[in-house]
């Protein structure tokens, strides 16, 4: 994929502020994209072509004409019939001449081609941040991702040395030391195999000397890294071992500063860092109790005698569940259908403010009003309000999301810490799974120690609160992981704590702390 987006940086240089890579549904936008821009550069093509066949066929009789009329042209022994016949031509000739060089017809073109949506530097480097998200969060060597590959999946066609330099490139733009070093060795060995010129092995190399003086490590050439010296008391032992091990490194030693610190800030909490470990091994890590238990679940509905829900219990404390099978495949195409032309960038909240900062959040969304499909979403609304047994009347509208290349949203909670709303804080979250992602895209909760993976057709279910007086349970921190590959689609619906049964007045409540 990346290698289409470089290919348009050259082609669009100017941005339309499309994030192109934040969702699966944008992504495949860029065939349709790239089918209209071939087409459109292959009809300037032919009328280039025709344009400078009729150009030629004007000027090779002028030439055949000169060589007859030079005498005359030296005497200057016209007739008046012989003046005719010049002025006439040389206006006609001319006229045509300049006509086809104005190339109205082929600039016209031209300028469907500028209208069109383009890629731009920014969205490359969207992507590039992306993939270096899923580098970080997964701890995948630059030598298995240009390979196309993590542990024994195939995650993508492998990169070639222009693709490796890039990266580098914008790793050294972004201050990525480490990432520096672990990106242009791939181009270099790559580089070496038929030296392309989109690399520039001098800035290459100069991008490699610059990162080595900033990490403490040894490189006195790209060609030879056997002197690389990498620190022993890392916080990241597990990404250092990979590293060593795909560059061959035999001395490591103590002389390097602890260059992650600059990495991501945020993996200095330990919330993050256990939000990062679960999304790596993918494995819930929290001792089954009694209370861990499947079954069949009716919620005295008569209707679901016949087809009760399918319930599995995952916490207590706070409450959440699974519920299987519980949103249908058509329900789901007729979903994702509407919301695939009409999808903006998901925002983060971030001290009272939208933002759209990526590392946060990244993936496209749509909202979705009750009217929109009544039939549908009264069902679904329906099922909410059996399965929490709260009322979806002051509940907020679904909200479809969809993630494409390191989608993800980082560690947050649905509640409000900063007091209640105009209907309260969001008590309840129902988050249904409408795709299937086994290998990652989960739903973490490092607090719970608990790893949901993204099932077609099961909804997971969550306090957010406590139900004695509203304050916000901090079990219901969670994330999804990056999207490393496959298409995730999701859908969620927040219940408010107004119109619900509840012990507390959640009105009287100024400000509701995490507990």
């Amino acid at each position: 994929m990346l290698r289409y987006l470089v290919f348009f940086i050259f082609t669009c240089p100017l941005a339309n502020g499309i994030n192109w890579h934040s969702s699966q549904i944008i992504l495949r936008h860029l065939y349709n994209l790239q089918d209209e821009q071939f087409a459109l550069v292959k009809k300037y093509l032919e009328l280039e072509t025709e344009r400078l066949h009729e150009l030629e066929s004007l000027i090779i009789p002028i030439f055949d004409w000169y060589i007859d009329y030079a005498y005359m042209k030296r005497t200057l022994i016209l007739s008046q019939v012989d003046s005719l016949k010049l002025m006439s031509r040389v206006y006609n000739n001319l006229s045509k001449i300049k006509r086809l060089m104005n190339n109205t017809i082929s600039v016209n073109v031209i300028k469907q081609f500028d209208e069109q949506q383009e890629i731009s530097e920014f969205n490359v480097k969207s992507a590039y941040r992306s993939l270096r998200r899923i580098q970080k969060v997964y701890l995948i060597p630059a030598s298995d991702m240009a390979a196309g590959r993590y542990k024994d999946r195939i995650i993508g066609d492998p990169m070639d040395a222009c693709e490796c330099y890039i990266m580098s490139k914008y790793s050294f733009e972004e201050y990525d030391t480490y990432s520096v070093i672990d990106w242009a060795v791939q181009a270099y060995n790559k580089w070496l195999i038929d030296r392309p010129k989109c690399v520039d092995i001098d800035r290459l190399n100069y991008y490699t000397r610059s990162a080595s003086m900033a990490t403490g490590f040894s490189l006195e050439t790209l060609s030879d890294f056997s002197n690389l010296n990498l620190s022993e008391n890392t916080k990241h032992s597990a990404y250092f071992s990979l590293m060593a091990k795909a560059l061959n490194i035999r001395d490591i030693s103590a002389q390097s500063a602890d260059i992650y610190d600059t990495y991501d800030d945020y993996e200095q909490f330990n919330l993050v860092r256990r939000f990062h470990n679960l999304c790596r091994t993918g494995k819930s890590v929290r001792p089954l109790t009694c209370d861990s238990k499947c079954r069949y679940q009716t919620k005295n509905s008569p209707y679901r005698m016949l087809m009760p829900f399918k319930e599995e219990d995952i916490s207590s404390d706070p409450n959440v569940k699974l519920y299987h099978d519980i949103i249908y495949d058509e329900e789901i195409k007729t979903i994702t259908d509407m919301a695939s032309n009409d999808l903006s960038d998901a925002a983060y909240y971030l001290d009272g403010k939208v933002t759209l900062f990526d590392d946060r959040r990244l993936g496209q969304l749509k909202w979705f009003l009750e009217n929109s499909n009544p039939k549908l979403f009264g069902k679904l609304n329906e099922r909410i309000e059996c399965i929490t047994e709260y009322s979806t009347k002051t509940a907020e509208g679904f909200q479809t999301v969809n993630y494409g290349l390191g989608g993800h949203f980082t560690v947050h909670l649905d509640a409000f810490i900063d007091g209640p709303k105009l209907n309260g804080n969001r008590l309840v979250t129902t988050l249904f799974y409408m795709t299937d992602v086994p290998d990652d895209g989960y739903t973490v909760f490092p607090n719970l120690n608990y790893v949901a993976h993204c099932r077609k057709g099961t909804a997971l279910v969550f306090t957010n609160l406590y139900l004695n007086n509203g304050s916000v349970n901090s079990g219901t921190y969670h994330g999804g992981c990056p999207v490393i590959k496959g298409n995730k689609w999701i859908m969620t619906k927040v219940v408010f704590e107004e119109g619900q049964p509840l012990t507390y007045n959640w009105r009287d409540n100024k400000i509701i702390n995490v507990v």
